[in-house]
């Protein structure tokens, strides 16, 4: 028996938009109803999905039965966008589902908040614990026991080993290793292809 598909408003029609999109046609849960976006992009459309209106239309969206609604902006350098997004679209009512590629592998041990994005072969392994709104990106692998806070980007081809811990807010760049039973703090920028020997205090920026 086919179930009914859910529908969604996405907030931000970018690159990163392109690869939620791909992995929600694939689950086949929700039906897209269309984007929220900037003044400047009214009208826009990627594959079959129109810009439709503002973010400040969240409210009369909600009111009019879109009850599902997921952040499609990428992480610009911070999470800061994101998170304000997370709180107002929660304040309203709707329900941020977790949006998993059918070819990602998650534990049915690791622990998920609300909002995140598991790109297409990315990997979280038992006893791993993601926050709210973290963006997993395509190929990442988050090991066994690894915590990684709220508004985090674990970006492309990356891997955390077992027992690390990441901060809020903090991004992991592409086919950066932090290695096993080390922390990043909260607000860190660790540079593409870095390798995390030592633990990272906040605030800090680390490349090479």
């Amino acid at each position: 028996m086919l179930t009914k598909m859910e529908d969604i408003i996405l907030l931000g029609m970018g690159g990163h938009a392109h690869s939620v999109v791909d992995s929600i046609e694939q689950t086949e849960k929700y039906n897209i109803i269309g984007f929220l976006d900037m003044e400047e992009m009214q009208g826009k459309k990627f594959r079959d999905y129109r810009v439709l209106d503002t973010d400040d239309a969240l409210q009369k969206y909600f009111d009019n039965g879109i009850k599902n609604a997921f952040v499609t902006i990428g992480f610009m350098g911070h999470g800061d966008v994101r998170e304000k997004l997370y709180y107002r679209i929660k304040d309203i009512g709707y329900k941020m589902p977790n949006i998993i590629d059918d070819t990602a592998v998650v534990s049915e041990k690791a622990e998920l908040e609300d909002g995140i994005f598991v790109g297409k072969n990315a990997v979280i392994n038992s006893g791993a614990a993601i926050g709210e709104m973290c963006i997993i990106n395509t190929g990442a692998i988050i090991e066994h026991d690894c915590m990684v806070g709220a508004f985090s980007h674990i970006a492309v081809g990356s891997v955390l080993c077992g027992g690390v811990s990441v901060g809020e807010r903090t991004l992991i760049g592409a086919n950066a290793t932090v290695i096993q039973e080390r922390n990043v703090g909260s607000c860190c920028i660790i540079g593409a292809g870095t390798t995390i020997r030592k633990n990272v205090v906040k605030n800090n920026v680390v490349i090479g």
